[in-house]
């Protein structure tokens, strides 16, 4: 594969759709070459954004047959890194810390927890989905000893802050924030804040369309509906 540039954060979005597409796609019965119309209908991505997007990464179509789909997964993989094994470490053992240790894809895209830890005495020794809650005084003998690299916040919105510049004072250099606090993070590490109001305000927006749409509709039928039941009569010819 060739060298890639730097990809928008845009772009990398709709890769890794691609990519879950043709895993789920393939995973119902095995797909050798895929087209870029088949793509964009099932994602609702205009075909010629799916071919900009693929040679961004350098791969190239075969005329009237489309891609090979083995090759779109792998090459997606290499891109974006799925290719490889990323250790982690969990800090947050709450409602929001289980559903992520308990989350069954994370392996199959290159992601290990190897510790969750919490501050909270009851939490600790639990044991979830293979993973036991360890204390937070552990915390930096694991992630210097392994070198990791990521952490995962699930921390109350209060201490979200301090915890990330707790990590990144350990060594971390990439951190996947859960909470609603965004981060300020030095240069040379990168933060993910993950926004599920912003999920929720997408959904409500469109659901907020639709009965304006709905609404409109009632209304252009009530007038004509309340003139023939109050006998109001028409235009006489």
């Amino acid at each position: 594969m060739r060298p890639v540039e730097r990809l928008r954060r845009v772009v990398l979005d709709r890769l890794i759709r691609y990519y879950r597409y043709l895993v789920d796609l393939s995973a119902g019965q095995p797909v050798q070459t895929i087209t870029s119309g088949r793509i964009g209908a099932a994602l609702d991505v205009d075909p010629s954004q799916v071919r900009k997007d693929f040679a961004a990464v350098g791969l190239v179509g075969m005329s009237r047959v489309g891609y090979d789909a083995c090759e779109v997964c792998r090459t997606i993989r290499e891109v974006v890194g799925f290719d490889r094994n990323y250790d982690a470490v969990l800090v947050g053992a709450g409602k929001l810390g289980v559903a992520i240790l308990s989350h069954p894809d994370f392996e199959r895209y290159g992601l290990r927890i190897v510790g969750a830890f919490d501050i909270d005495a009851f939490k600790v020794g639990r044991r979830i989905n293979g993973h036991t809650i360890l204390p937070m005084d552990e915390l930096p003998s694991l992630v210097r000893d392994q070198c990791i690299r990521m952490g995962i916040l699930a921390t109350p919105a209060r201490a979200t802050q301090a915890m990330a510049d707790f990590l990144v004072a350990l060594g971390v250099r990439a951190l996947w924030n859960f909470t609603p606090v965004r981060l300020s993070v030095p240069e040379g590490v990168v933060a993910r804040n993950e926004r599920l109001t912003t999920g929720l305000a997408e959904i409500a927006y469109h659901l907020s369309s639709l009965e304006r749409a709905e609404d409109g509709r009632e209304e252009a039928v009530s007038v004509p509906e309340m003139a023939l039941t109050q006998g109001v009569a028409g235009p006489r010819v």
